[in-house]
């Protein structure tokens, strides 16, 4: 069947089972741009009331949409106030002293995304104050990551993209996203090797560079991978001449001792007496005892953490904060488990929702967009609503609707999902008539997102006027 085919039996079988209005005009729009396998509902936000719904209580993919109730649940269950805290106990010995103990709390935010680029600035922030109170040199490093459990990625994430960013592994001591950023330039000369530089400056990944430099433009492609299991990154292709150069972040294998090692690196640069200290992750949780004094300390807050993970659609945010959901140790599943309470406060009973993972890269998370709308006019009406939905993204913003919707900057608040084959855009549109709570949820797609992005925002006009 071809897509205009499939696309007007979709039209023809929506308006026979809808009463006109709204419900046709969703019907209309899916079939003028081709995409037959669409979920669409809009409701008023304050009450509740229908607007307009086609094949709403359908199950579709949610990809990163995910995340609204990854979102939602860390509102209703720890509240806009709460922190994600890394700790670092400073244990003094003999005189000019001192071991060092990092407790992890799930903290997502120790990355050069607000430190100008620089990921190990708040390393250096605590190497300065270790040598303000007088400590010469680190005797050792012990590394606490009992907060989270063993599962750092999803059991059905794809096995072929786990060096790629968006798969980064959870950790309750994490640093730069659990990745490396590794900057690839042309040497200065067509068969020489390429030039690579890594952020952090780190020992504790192996780069095999088999990348050259190549003066035919037809030749330029270069390819960065991680083999799961390890820390060596490889880099192959051939790269231009003169081309500018390219960054890409990769995954690292084991966030804590990530942590560790730079951690030692950085206050060895700083003029402390650290190369020679064992870095060692504790078997057992590390508990403080009378004396210890007051940890250094980095926190970030629950609200930002969600600013990044709804706005950049940051998977690595959102397998953060829904590992502290859970309690301490728990696996991935109780972690949902414990979720599902707080979504349960908000009216979405557990068969409303296949839920995987936080952020939405597994393929079998999957809700209906019914659901989905039935959870945001539900969060408006929480204390953290405003909140909740100053975290999402706004067209021509700094996130994934930069290029959406222009115009409509002031009216619209939304989040997108997309993976292989699906396209999702849900959230609110400010209206005449109030805001509207609206989800349209796209599958199948055999041509790319181009299409369902094209439905999802004539939708969210329609629904303005």
């Amino acid at each position: 069947m071809s897509r205009n085919a499939a696309a007007a039996v979709f039209l023809a079988l929506a308006v026979r089972a809808s009463g006109g209005g709204l419900d046709a005009e969703f019907a209309k729009i899916a079939q003028k741009h081709g995409v037959a396998d669409a979920g669409v509902d809009a409701r008023k936000e304050e009450d509740g009331t229908p607007l307009g719904a086609q094949r709403a209580d359908e199950s579709f993919p949610l990809a990163s949409v995910t995340k609204l109730f990854t979102a939602c649940a860390a509102l209703e269950s720890l509240g806009p106030d709460f922190d994600l805290v890394t700790r670092l106990w400073v244990l003094r010995g003999a005189e000019g002293e001192a071991a060092l103990v990092a407790v992890g709390g799930g903290d997502p935010g120790i990355s050069g995304r607000d430190f100008d680029g620089n990921p190990s600035a708040v390393f250096e922030r605590w190497a300065d104050a270790l040598r303000e109170a007088g400590i010469r040199k680190i005797t050792r490093i012990d590394l606490d990551e009992s907060r989270f459990g063993p599962d750092r990625i999803g059991e059905a994430w794809p096995r072929d993209q786990l060096h790629e960013w968006y798969a980064a592994p959870a950790g309750a001591l994490a640093l730069n996203d659990d990745c490396v950023d590794v900057t690839v330039a042309p040497g200065k000369a067509a068969g020489e090797p390429a030039t690579v530089k890594l952020s952090p400056d780190t020992a504790h990944v192996r780069i095999d560079n088999r990348c050259t430099t190549t003066g035919d433009k037809s030749q330029h492609s270069v390819a960065l991978w991680r083999k799961p299991g390890s820390n060596t990154i490889s880099i192959s292709g051939r790269f231009l001449a003169g081309a500018a150069p390219m960054t890409e972040s990769v995954t690292v294998d084991d966030p804590a001792r990530y942590f560790g090692a730079v951690l030692r690196e950085t206050l060895a640069r700083k003029g402390l007496e650290a190369k020679d200290a064992p870095v060692t992750v504790l078997k057992e949780p590390f508990t403080t005892a009378f004396g210890n004094g007051q940890p250094l300390v980095h926190a970030t807050p629950l609200r930002h953490a969600l600013r990044v993970m709804l706005q950049r659609s940051q998977n690595f945010y959102a397998e953060q904060v829904l590992r502290a959901l859970g309690p301490k140790g728990a696996s991935v599943k109780d972690c949902i488990a414990e979720a599902r309470k707080s979504l349960v406060a908000l009216g979405i009973a557990a068969e409303e929702l296949a839920w995987l993972d936080g952020s939405g890269l597994s393929r079998g998370n999957r809700s209906s967009a019914a659901t989905v709308t039935k959870l945001l006019a539900a969060a408006s009406k929480r204390p953290w609503g405003g909140i909740f939905r100053e975290c999402l993204a706004a067209p021509g913003g700094d996130g994934t609707m930069s290029k959406r919707l222009p115009g409509m900057e002031a009216v619209v608040r939304a989040k997108t999902g997309t993976i292989a084959g699906v396209s999702n855009l849900a959230g609110y549109v400010e209206t005449r008539g109030g805001r509207v709570a609206f989800a349209v949820l796209c599958s199948q797609l055999k041509e790319g997102s181009p299409p369902a992005m094209r439905l999802q925002d004539e939708v969210v006009r329609l629904l303005a006027k």
